[in-house]
């Protein structure tokens, strides 16, 4: 008997996982969130995670590089606090 998994939690090998971190003011990673959206769809998550989380003050997306990595490479999108509070709110 084959068994017949329907929904894979590894992003293991997989081109397209994405990873959002948090990180507070002395560059520690407070959050960490994996995901298989596209960029734009990360950068959604990133934006809530930092509404969210009091004492982070940026996320970074970034290409999932494993359970353990501090993500030394430069990040494919940032997000700051500052630009989050800056940016203009959709009125009804």
């Amino acid at each position: 008997m084959i068994e017949q998994r329907t929904h894979d939690t590894s992003l293991e090998g997989c081109g397209s996982g994405l990873v959002v971190i948090a990180r507070n003011a002395t560059g520690e990673i407070v959050t960490r969130i994996t995901s298989r959206h596209d960029l734009v769809g990360a950068r959604e998550t990133a934006r809530s995670v930092l509404k969210l989380k009091a004492d982070a003050i940026c996320t970074e997306v970034h290409r999932n590089e494993g359970p353990s990595s501090d993500y030394h490479q430069p990040p494919l999108a940032v997000i700051q606090r500052e630009h989050l509070l800056a940016e203009p709110t959709q009125a009804s």
